[in-house]
């Protein structure tokens, strides 16, 4: 089955895609009551609607079959006093008005590969904080050091500003990241 099958089903067999969405949903729910007992202050949903030109079942279809028992997810995170995160790789910037709708407050991986980090902050840096920004496909393994540092300076005084930015890696630091490059990011992440 996979992903693709639940893909086609959301389209051709929304009968099972509405089952299988909701028993997704009654145990995620059961994991948010019981995690939400603990001493955690943000609850971290991970989901991967997104590839690298935009949202994978596209925002409609994403609109119809996620957003309802994503916002059920985010209220029932919120109603326990919990800050909700959600960390979902891809270009879904469109879907931010929605997530925002839902309840979401940090989103992670803010991918410079594929949003404008800059203008996604000026539009929803009011509602969302973004977690991630530092390229992890372009300047960590290829940059130089002073255009990390350049990037990591410029991230944290436009985009962190305001507040609302933790600042990292937009995710997983790649094997091929330079060394020295991965320090120059750290060093100037201590120092700020």
């Amino acid at each position: 089955a996979g992903m693709e099958a639940v893909l086609m089903a959301m389209v051709a067999d929304t009968r099972f895609a509405d089952a299988l969405l909701d028993r997704i949903l009654e145990f995620n729910l059961a994991i948010v009551e019981n995690a939400c007992t603990k001493n955690v202050d943000i609850f971290r949903f991970g989901d991967d609607w997104g590839h690298q030109r935009g949202v994978l079942m596209g925002p409609d279809l994403w609109r119809k079959s996620i957003k309802p028992r994503f916002r059920e997810m985010c209220q029932a995170v919120r109603s326990k006093g919990k800050l909700v995160m959600l960390h979902c790789c891809g270009k879904v910037d469109e879907l931010f008005p929605d997530l925002i709708e839902c309840g979401l407050d940090i989103f992670n991986p803010f991918q410079p590969e594929v949003m404008d980090v800059f203008e996604i902050e000026k539009r929803f840096g009011a509602a969302l904080t973004f977690y991630g920004g530092i390229s992890i496909q372009r300047t960590l393994p290829f940059g130089t050091v002073s255009q990390v540092r350049d990037e990591v300076r410029r991230l944290i005084d436009v985009v962190g500003a305001k507040g609302g930015y933790i600042a990292s890696p937009s995710h997983d630091i790649p094997g091929d990241a330079k060394p020295e490059n991965i320090a120059a990011m750290i060093e100037v992440l201590q120092n700020q």
